[in-house]
């Protein structure tokens, strides 16, 4: 259990990092990490997001949409490449630098505004912090 753990924090650390990269414009760089984490996981919805932002940053926008597809069918509730991918797929497309889904900050914000409550016979509720 412990080595799980060990290996996700391991993976988000990297995906940090990735990310880092992708946004100073490094993007062979990045590809190389993501590559990288792709032999470790290979089903991982983070790494075909964070690909299809690196191929919209290049402007490639069909390979974009391939990446932001692969990584929907390896995790249909991952909302980042959702979002990317409906807002690619959209008539009115154009490139905003500002409404790309990295993936990074939807998640915190989910966790940060709910919050699991339980009752007197431990029954847990999802609830909205205030």
């Amino acid at each position: 259990m412990l080595s799980i753990r060990n290996e996700n924090v391991y993976m988000e650390s990297n995906i940090k990092k990735i990310i880092r990269t992708i946004k100073s414009r490094q993007y062979d760089l990045a590809c190389e990490y993501l590559h990288q984490e792709m032999i470790e996981n290979d089903h991982s919805a983070q790494v075909y997001n964070l690909l299809g932002v690196i191929s919209e940053y290049k402007g490639d926008v069909l390979l974009a949409i391939k990446y932001y597809r692969a990584a929907y069918v390896f995790d249909p509730t991952y909302k980042a490449a959702d979002r990317n991918l409906e807002k690619l797929t959209s008539f009115f497309y154009r490139f905003d630098e500002e409404s790309i889904e990295y993936g990074d900050s939807m998640e915190k914000e989910h966790q940060r505004f709910h919050f699991v409550n339980h009752n007197s016979m431990n029954i847990g509720h999802l609830k909205l912090m205030r």
